[in-house]
């Protein structure tokens, strides 16, 4: 009786491994990437709707590691925050899944540097209240730039109000608009906490 049991926990432990070992050849070299057609999903503290959100996964850019995938809620790593998405909206892929018909956002574009070198100036150089901007990966000329912003709406006349305020402010054209497919990719958080980049609209919108 003993050796059957035994025999039996063998098995089972077995078929454990080659679950795992399964597993993991499913998810090598992938990522998890949103897909969802509103241009980002939100990456929350626990695993509900209701809970905090602390980051987010922009459709189209860069995708997050799978730590969990069990139920409803995926748990991920993406940069230095980790937390849960509604698998509803992700997908698990070797690359960004193209996604149609993405909504445009626009930001308030404090600069456009051509390397971080420049972007480093840039911090190094500016107002206290400017230091802190998140800045966002774009390609011009087919070339990398990085585009410093103070803030991102989801209208682009909520995005002029928030210019001409910072204009007003230092009494000379700073700021402009730059309007992008989907949200832009983040690279550069230099002093923002990751739960104000995960609201990519302003209050009221």
């Amino acid at each position: 009786m003993k050796n059957k049991f035994l025999i039996l926990l063998i098995l089972v432990a077995m078929g454990c491994l080659n679950v795992m070992r399964v597993s993991a050849q499913k998810t090598a070299g992938k990522l998890v990437y949103s897909v969802a057609t509103d241009g980002y999903v939100n990456v929350r503290q626990a695993p509900t709707a209701k809970s905090k959100v602390i980051g987010v996964l922009a459709t189209g850019r860069k995708g997050a590691a799978l730590l969990s995938s069990k139920g409803t809620w995926w748990k991920v790593r993406v940069d230095n925050v980790t937390g849960y998405v509604n698998s509803k909206y992700v997908q698990l892929s070797s690359k960004p899944v193209a996604v149609k018909n993405l909504p445009e956002f626009y930001y308030e574009l404090l600069a456009t540097c051509q390397s971080m070198k420049e972007v480093n100036v840039f911090f190094y150089n500016c107002p206290d209240v400017l230091d802190g901007s998140p800045v966002y990966l774009d390609y011009e000329n087919g070339k990398k730039v990085y585009k410093i912003c103070m803030s991102c709406h989801a209208t682009r006349r909520a995005a002029e109000e928030a210019c001409k305020e910072t204009n007003n402010l230092f009494g000379y054209e700073l700021s402009k608009v730059w309007a992008t497919k989907g949200l832009a990719e983040c690279v550069y958080l230099p002093m923002t906490p990751a739960e104000e980049y995960a609201i990519p609209l302003t209050p009221g919108e």
